[in-house]
């Protein structure tokens, strides 16, 4: 048999197994539709079809056709452009949806932390290690359980670092593009993005990746010419049925220094606003030698640690930028005992986030206890010569 019609052969034997198992799994009784992918899908559904995607009372009754039970909508809070991403889930039934979903939250993690690995120097015989450790990694896993888009954001930050580094800006800022889904949670990222115009990949990048988001935006705004009046309404007064934002016990400092001060909502905004400020001086004062590998796993800690909302554990995935930095340089080190030290360590997070009984606010821990491990890595020797940088995947381009 001719090696073509063999490779021809082989993937429609693939392709037709892949199919039949999907098609057992969404039809078997045991099947769970996420609590949070329903938000999504439902939101979706609602959008193209010119329905109000951030109206609780339309979003249940979605939501009751994938989870009957169901007694309260869940709330989809992203801006409008990110209705182009799920729209397509919402032609979809609820369970296929989740199936393709789920898969691709997997994908996207897999992806980005190949890329991650070979940006921070990680051993090339080694490479399959990056998205062994982003699979294993507690947020990821709790990503897959609630069925959240997080493993999209994760491939934003990654695909702009590794396309910037390659002097491709146009891919770069279309990848950055997906961090907008959620743009609370990496607010110091987009504030450098912006300030990056400075230069002319940077504008590039911003260009490209504000016209994805105009495109998104535009896709939505077909089906449904109201959605941004409806969104700006739902962010004001989003309706009985609705838990709103002001409401939600989160596990992110912001909340806390709320409590404690006793103030309105907008004191959780603080936290974030002074980092902006604070990285935006840092970013002028370092002008034209600034690197994005070298700085991007500090953006991301400070956008997380600093989110004026948010930072569920389910969130905290796209913390694998820092992870994979971290794991790329305990791999060079040539001391086992490091690395298995390491991999016990980030292991434990993940199966004490699993037999624990926590509440979601209750994973108030996971961020801390991960930047102590982030600080320790940094210890380490990332080979037996000394602390060498990433290395540069392309060539130095003028800006």
């Amino acid at each position: 048999m001719p090696r073509s019609l063999r490779t021809l052969v082989i993937v429609i034997v693939g392709f037709g197994a892949v199919a039949l198992t999907s098609d057992q799994l969404v039809n078997s009784p045991g099947f769970i539709n996420p609590r949070d992918f329903l938000e999504y899908w439902a939101a979706g559904a609602a959008n193209a079809r010119g329905g109000n995607p951030y109206d609780p009372g339309e979003l249940l009754r979605w939501q009751q056709l994938a989870d009957p039970n169901r007694d309260g909508a869940v709330m989809m809070w992203n801006p409008p452009w990110s209705l182009a991403a799920y729209m397509p889930f919402g032609l979809l039934s609820p369970r296929w949806a989740t199936l393709v979903w789920i898969g691709l939250q997997i994908v996207a993690v897999m992806v980005a932390c190949n890329w991650l690995w070979r940006m921070y120097g990680g051993p090339v015989a080694r490479r399959w290690v990056g998205p062994v450790v982003g699979l294993s990694f507690a947020p990821v896993v709790w990503t897959v359980l609630y069925g959240q888009n997080t493993g999209l954001l994760l491939l934003g930050l990654a695909g702009f670092a590794y396309f910037r580094q390659l002097n491709r800006p146009a891919l770069a800022g279309a990848f950055a593009a997906l961090t907008a889904l959620k743009p609370h949670l990496l607010a110091v990222f987009g504030v450098l993005l912006v300030l990056d115009a400075a230069t002319r990949r940077g504008r590039i990048a911003l260009a490209t990746g504000a016209s994805v988001l105009l495109a998104g935006l535009g896709l939505a705004l077909v089906t449904n010419p109201a959605v941004l009046v409806q969104y700006g309404q739902a962010i004001r007064n989003p309706g009985p049925g609705a838990v709103t934002l002001d409401e939600w016990v989160l596990p992110v400092a912001s909340y806390w220094l709320r409590v404690t001060v006793g103030a309105g909502f907008w004191v959780q905004f603080l936290p974030c606003a002074l980092a902006c400020l604070g990285y935006a001086a840092y970013r002028l004062a370092w002008g034209p030698r600034w690197d994005w590998t070298a700085e991007l796993p500090g953006v991301v800690w400070v956008s997380v640690l600093t989110t004026p909302y948010g930072g569920w554990v389910f969130d905290l995935t796209i913390l694998l930028v820092p992870v994979i930095g971290a794991a790329a340089r305990v791999a060079a080190d040539r001391r086992g005992a490091v690395q298995a030290l390491f991999a016990t360590a980030y292991l434990g997070v993940t199966v004490v986030s699993l037999v624990g009984e926590f509440s979601l606010p209750g994973f108030f821990w996971v961020a801390p206890v991960l930047l102590i491990l982030d600080l320790l890595a940094s210890l380490v020797r990332g080979n037996a010569l000394g602390n060498d940088p990433p290395p540069r995947l392309g060539g130095k381009a003028v800006d």
